[in-house]
């Protein structure tokens, strides 16, 4: 009888500690699952926000480069060098938009906005070649320059603040489901753990109690 006793005090040890190992291995699953959300997050929705963010500021940038044309640009040598930094500026929006188009983890649909915008921008880019050549033919007038392409940078700008929003948008929100996911995992998984360990102290301890009776 106090053989039988021992084992099957033995057998609810161990049927106790391998419920508390499996829950702890459950819990550690459900984290990493939650911290490859997060890598995720940072690599996709965020890192494109961030991306959309320095689109939006090198694009205004390359504005201003145009506007310097138009009040710095009288001769040549100095247009040049103006216009050259416009062109980089042009360049840098373009390729920000390349990398963005093809990020991984971005909604495709949110690509299509991105490809769209990308194209646009150099149509941009084509207006204001001509308004530079209006700029050269009216001998170097800032107003002429202004006038041919005043109003065309608008839809562009539009776009590029409404992507910064909704990408923000979506990381915030990515990121908040995220943390109470986790919240959750955590929650659940410490509750789960001190249940277990209840009930083998439990257990435990009316075993011990029945195994004192039996040697008395």
């Amino acid at each position: 009888m106090t053989k039988s006793l021992r084992f099957q005090t033995l057998a609810l040890l161990m049927t106790s500690i391998v419920l508390i190992l499996s829950i702890s291995l459950a819990w550690l699953h459900f984290l990493s699952s939650n911290l490859q959300d997060y890598k995720d997050l940072i690599d996709g929705p965020l890192q494109a926000s961030h991306m959309a963010d320095e689109a939006n500021l090198q694009f205004k940038v390359q504005v201003q480069e145009w506007k310097n044309v138009l009040l710095r640009g009288k001769n040549s040598a100095d247009r040049d060098e103006l216009w050259s930094k416009f062109e980089d500026q042009e360049r840098r929006v373009q390729d920000i938009l390349k990398h963005l188009s093809v990020l991984e983890g971005i909604d495709p649909a949110i690509k299509a906005r991105v490809g769209k915008l990308s194209e646009e921008h150099r149509t941009l880019g084509d207006a204001y070649r001509k308004g530079r050549d209006a700029f050269v033919a009216a001998n170097a007038d800032s107003v002429a320059g202004d006038r041919a392409v005043i109003g065309i940078d608008r839809a562009v700008t539009k776009q590029m603040n409404q992507l910064v929003i909704d990408l923000r948008y979506l990381s915030n929100t990515q990121s908040q489901d995220i943390n109470a996911d986790a919240s959750q995992t955590i929650l659940t998984g410490t509750l789960a753990i001190l249940v277990s360990a209840l009930i083998l102290g439990i257990f435990t301890l009316v075993s011990s109690r029945r195994f004192r009776r039996m040697i008395e």
